[in-house]
């Protein structure tokens, strides 16, 4: 029985949607390769690889080497980068930054601006603010998707926040189920030092990342920051196996100090009266992050990490981090050889955590096969959000 049109277009996108992530995870594969990989025949690989180029989603990127026995030389493929753009967003209590990169996370745009944020008004505040941008970006035709990173206990895959501190959220919030009902466009929300790691997985494919931290340090000047955790905020990403690890509560990579003192308000064992000058006093600096790198060698060492990524605020102040967290890694390790583990800037800065929020959305909508934005059935995200 010949299958209804409904139903063979449907197929057709999802090859369509197959053929596009196994480019993206394997940047310059030729045809005869992704034929051989997902086990289509080749008139199927050509006839959607041609589809594809005519929307500009890919596109041939040079010839590679003739095989032994000669013959014609491949094609390399590759996503287009510039075919549309992702915007991520970090929430504070305060203030939110947002950025717009394109597909392989070159950063178009960012801007940051004082807000104040409430769990009342938060999925409005949300969509305000990328809709807003979306605009500045010339609209939402080419707009991905949107990824939000905050300070909390979510669960990323269902789009739930069960708890955040900063945005004083003490019960769930269903995040993607709220926004679900006023868009189409994909959105997510993670933890924001998972953000981090998401970016770092999304936008360095070709570095073979596999096995790391992210270590996220943000210093807070405003008054609600200052008042409540003395303005130095600290988490983790995990990444195990090239996959970000959120733990059985999703509170993985949440941080207070082995050296932690009761009562204290701040995460670690310096007072409260001193961990808010940390920003302007050298010799609290010093401390607080001598106190981290002895934090995060342990961990280190016992997980046997490659590498420890440090982002955030953390990297405009003057000292060289990487070199007490290589100091402190070190001094922790029990063998006589030096261990495989390097500590380095991110580079991202400020942009660190809505950098990762767009790089949360863009690595799950390439590597996974369903979303909670399914808004028509089983319909594959990267259909809706790229209109096969």
């Amino acid at each position: 029985m010949a299958r209804s049109n409904g139903i063979d277009q449907t197929e057709k996108a999802r090859n369509a949607a197959r053929i596009i992530r196994t480019i993206w995870k394997n940047p310059l594969i030729s045809r005869y390769e992704i034929a051989e990989r997902l086990h289509l025949e080749r008139s199927t690989i050509t006839h959607q690889v041609n589809r594809l180029l005519e929307l500009g989603l890919i596109t041939e990127i040079s010839e590679g080497q003739a095989g032994p026995a000669g013959g014609r030389k491949p094609i390399h493929l590759a996503i287009n980068k510039d075919y549309g753009y992702i915007i991520g967003i970090e929430m504070q209590v305060e203030a939110y930054s947002v950025v717009a990169v394109n597909l392989a996370g070159e950063v178009l745009q960012f801007k940051t601006a004082e807000k104040l944020i409430t769990s009342e008004h938060f999925i409005k505040d949300v969509l305000e603010i990328a809709f807003t941008f979306a605009e500045e970006m010339g609209g939402t035709e080419r707009l991905i998707g949107v990824g939000v990173g905050m300070g909390g206990i979510i669960d990323s895959e269902r789009g739930i926040i069960h708890y955040s501190i900063p945005l004083h959220l003490t019960s769930p919030l269903d995040f993607m189920g709220a926004i679900a009902e006023r868009t189409h466009i994909p959105f997510l929300v993670g933890n924001d030092a998972n953000c981090c790691a998401w970016g770092e997985l999304a936008f360095h494919k070709a570095d073979g990342l596999k096995n790391f931290l992210f270590t996220l340090v943000q210093f807070r000047s405003g008054n609600v920051a200052l008042q409540e955790y003395g303005g130095v905020g600290v988490g983790f990403g995990i990444v195990i196996d090239s996959k970000v690890y959120t733990g059985t509560n999703f509170t993985a990579g949440e941080f207070r100090s082995a050296y932690w003192t009761e009562g204290n308000r701040a995460q670690f064992s310096i007072p409260y009266e001193e961990i808010i000058t940390v920003t302007r006093n050298p010799h609290v600096l010093e401390r607080f992050t001598r106190e981290l790198a002895r934090n995060v060698a342990l961990f280190v060492n016992t997980f046997n990490l490659n590498k420890v990524f440090i982002g955030g605020d953390i990297e405009a102040c003057n000292l060289d981090v990487p070199a007490i967290f290589t100091e402190e890694i070190r001094h922790n390790w029990m063998y006589p050889s030096a261990p495989a583990c390097e500590s380095t800037y991110s580079t991202l800065g400020e942009k660190a955590v809505s950098y990762g929020a767009a790089g949360m959305l863009l690595y799950r909508i390439f590597t996974s096969s369903h979303l909670p934005v399914d808004l028509e059935g089983e319909q594959d995200p990267l259909v809706l959000a790229l209109h096969l």
